[in-house]
C-alpha cells in the first residue's frame, strides 16, 4: 500500500465504512480521478476494500472496508496523532 493519498483514503473508509467514488471524491477534492481509481484499485487488490457493483443503469458501485481494512485503523489512528501533534509543536 503505496502511494502518498493512500492514508487519507483508508482514513474515509475508516470513517464511512463503505462509499461510492463520487462520495469518496467529494471528500477528498485535492485527488485527482486518476489517482483516487488508482488508490481504490490499489486497496482493492491488497484486500482492504471490496468492490460490490449493483446491476441496472446507470451500473452502481459500493466499495466497502474489508476486516483486513479494519485492521488498519490503528495503525491510521497513530499516523494521524502523530501528525497532528507534529503540526501543533510546529505551530
Amino acid at each position: 500500500m503505496a502511494g502518498r493519498w493512500t492514508p487519507l483514503v483508508v482514513r474515509e473508509f475508516l470513517r464511512r465504512g463503505q462509499a461510492t467514488y463520487s462520495e469518496l471524491s467529494a471528500a477528498l477534492p485535492a485527488l485527482s480521478d486518476k489517482v483516487l481509481s488508482d488508490r481504490l484499485a490499489q486497496l482493492t487488490g491488497a484486500g482492504v476494500i471490496e468492490r460490490h457493483r449493483t446491476p441496472g443503469w446507470p451500473p452502481r458501485v459500493r466499495y466497502v472496508l474489508t476486516s483486513q481494512g479494519r485492521a488498519l485503523e490503528p495503525v491510521v489512528r497513530s499516523m494521524w496523532e502523530w501528525g497532528t501533534a507534529r503540526r501543533d509543536a510546529l505551530g
